[in-house]
């Protein structure tokens, strides 16, 4: 098996292949030809059909027969898409290893066909780029005879591929042959004539583009010039073929497509980078780039995503990077998943708010709790906690109608305090100092220093509550709890450095600064006379004389 056969699965299916030794047996159990079928036919094979498909079994205890089931995937994926049938192998060419030359000459043939349809690069003329030896050349010729296939050199691949299309061969012929003759005069409007010949049955020729289009033949014609000279002692003389050294149809089409590919990608690179919807829109619609799935109501999910896709890779590599057709496919499915997972998003939310103001309390734990509505968690148990207090926050909005965004920030918050109420219940101190300090639930003037204090006394409310028929302490209820508690630990505090500022007084000995701190507010003294001055300080002095003794 050769380096550029390696090389063409690789770039289709986006990952390294083991060595070629290892991959002519690991292609006996289908999954690198079934990988190829979700390449060039999505919408008939999937990662789901593929069996085994990270090949863990095969690798455990080798083949089995529903490996089989993966190059049936891949016979039907190229009959879906129109490759002639002279091509395919046999499911035990495949499986039994029967021919594995035949496989190899079908996945070249495809390879012509793909690049025809502008889905893939070409594999380059085996018998040119490829290491065949002759005693291969003859193998594989044996091999296809044993089938009653006579072997036509690879370069005939487009002659056949032409001819199983039924068109008119002769007429087809003559315009193939024309257009080769034009391209190697090198004039552009006289080859953009032959291109746009019916018998050619060439599609999506722009005449604008003559000189791309001259430009990328005239290159591709001279490298199979180049690949008949290399081969043209491999080859007997009866089997020289016109295509050995001309364009096929297909590989002309194929070219075009090119061309057509690279300014599409081009339209569709610069739209991004203006930022320009429409123009973004009109390149991802191009005929040529035949995207799937590109939505309409999707434009500004496609021009965001493509923008950052863009962005990012263009820092990553340090210099200005174009996006191709794969990478804007890839980032148009992920665009329309994210505009679809949104649009079911914005359905939730409507259905969440008709449960609320419907005052069903299970009702609205269900819709909160369906996974397209994309809620923190909830607790089924404290329904009616949901139900009232996001009801009173609907009532509370201009339109009656809570956003994702405020439904999520009141949800997550209150399944915290659901959770607080529950490590209250079954007296958790350290729970609950943890529920508390969560910053989900947004409680004000939290002091880490008082969160014992907080919990004891929350304790002690919520065990109140309990006894009057309260199941839970709402969001206010704690808040409250908790500036109570600041409160009392201020007064406490100021009283402290009052006390402290009489004692100093005294022991200053003057009964007008004495009387000044028994007077302060937060000393909470009572019948405090200005005229007992003296009198106070007196009694006060011998007082703490006595408690210093």
């Amino acid at each position: 098996m050769s380096t550029e056969f390696d090389r063409w699965i690789e770039i289709c299916l986006n990952e390294e292949l083991p060595p070629t030794t290892e991959l002519e047996e690991g292609l006996r159990n289908g999954v690198y030809l079934a990988k190829l079928a979700k390449f060039f036919a999505p919408k008939l094979v999937s990662d789901k059909k593929i069996y085994d498909v990270e090949q863990t079994r095969y690798k455990r205890s080798g083949l089995h027969f529903r490996h089989t089931d993966n190059t049936v995937q891949w016979l039907r994926a190229m009959e879906s898409i129109g490759l002639p049938k002279i091509f395919y192998p046999e499911t035990t060419d495949v499986y039994d290893r029967k021919n594995i030359p035949r496989m190899i000459y079908c996945i070249h043939a495809l390879s012509l066909y793909l690049f025809k349809l502008g889905i893939a690069p070409q594999i380059q003329d085996l018998l040119g780029k490829v290491d065949f030896t002759e005693e291969e050349i003859s193998n594989m010729r044996k091999e296809l005879e044993k089938y009653g296939i006579q072997m036509p050199s690879f370069s005939k691949i487009g002659g056949i591929l032409a001819s199983e299309l039924s068109v008119d061969e002769a007429a087809l012929h003559a315009a193939v042959i024309a257009i080769n003759e034009a391209i190697e005069k090198g004039v552009a409007d006289q080859t953009i004539i032959t291109l746009k010949n019916p018998n050619a049955m060439l599609v999506n020729v722009e005449e604008d583009l003559a000189h791309a289009y001259q430009k990328e033949l005239s290159e591709a014609k001279k490298k199979k010039e180049e690949s008949a000279r290399l081969k043209n002692g491999s080859i007997l003389e009866e089997e020289r073929d016109v295509y050995e050294e001309l364009l096929t149809q297909a590989e002309i089409q194929g070219n075009i497509n090119k061309v057509n590919i690279h300014i599409a990608l081009d339209q569709v690179n610069k739209a991004i980078d203006r930022q320009d919807e429409m123009a973004l829109m009109a390149g991802l619609n191009h005929p040529t780039l035949s995207l799937l799935e590109v939505l309409p109501q999707n434009s500004s999910w496609y021009l965001a995503q493509l923008f950052d896709s863009k962005d990012q890779r263009t820092q990553i590599a340090g210099f200005p990077i174009m996006l191709e057709k794969s990478e804007i496919q890839n980032e148009v499915s992920i665009a329309n998943e994210e505009a679809e997972t949104h649009r079911c998003k914005l359905i939730a939310v409507d259905h969440i708010n008709t449960a609320i103001r419907n005052c069903d309390p299970n009702k609205t734990i269900a819709a909160l709790m369906k996974p397209e509505a994309q809620m923190p968690q909830v607790y089924p148990s404290a329904a009616s906690v949901y139900q009232t207090e996001l009801f009173n926050l609907q009532q509370q909005n201009a339109v009656n109608y809570l956003a994702h965004d405020e439904l999520s920030i009141a949800v997550e918050m209150l399944s915290a305090v659901v959770l607080l109420n529950q490590s209250l219940e079954s007296k958790n101190a350290a729970a609950t100092k943890t529920h508390l300090s969560n910053p989900s639930i947004g409680f004000n003037n939290l002091e880490e220093e008082n969160l014992q204090r907080y919990a004891d006394t929350l304790m002690t409310i919520k065990s109140e509550a309990s006894s009057q028929g309260q199941e839970y302490l709402s969001w206010n209820d704690i808040q409250n709890c908790i500036d109570m508690v600041n409160a009392q630990i201020q007064e406490e505090n100021d009283r402290i450095v009052a006390v402290g500022l009489i004692n100093e007084a005294i022991d200053h000995g003057d009964p007008t600064k004495t009387l000044e701190t028994l007077l302060l507010p937060t000393v909470k003294l009572q019948n405090v006379r200005a005229a007992n001055a003296w009198h106070y300080q007196d009694v006060l002095r011998n007082a703490k004389t006595l408690k210093c003794q």
